[in-house]
């Protein structure tokens, strides 16, 4: 059948393929948004040592420059759920996080 008509199966086929490729997506998408929301650290909620160093730092939870994140950072040991430690703070940090004292992985 070369003279451009499309079989009832193939129509059927693609009919079914798009829809999943959609919730596909959407589905990869929810999960991007909720790694870069997720909070690791309770500021309210650490020890005096703790909070100080991290203000000390200017420590947020999402880094501003998406190349400088804790993720790629050489002081940060992932533990996997988006949070890791940090050797600096010697506690939880966000992997989308950042602080002044970022050093690139070597």
């Amino acid at each position: 059948m070369s003279n451009g008509n499309i079989s009832r199966r193939k129509l059927l086929e693609r009919g079914i393929q798009l829809p999943l490729g959609g919730v596909l997506l959407a589905a990869a998408a929810a999960q991007t948004a909720a790694a870069a929301d997720k909070v690791c650290v309770d500021m309210a909620n650490m020890d005096g040592g703790q909070k100080s160093i991290r203000e000390s730092l200017n420590y947020v939870e999402k880094s501003k420059d998406p190349k400088q994140t804790c993720g790629g950072c050489g002081f940060f040991e992932a533990k996997g759920d988006g949070c890791g430690n940090c050797m600096i703070f010697t506690g939880p940090a966000n992997a989308m996080g950042h602080c002044d004292s970022w050093a690139a992985k070597g």
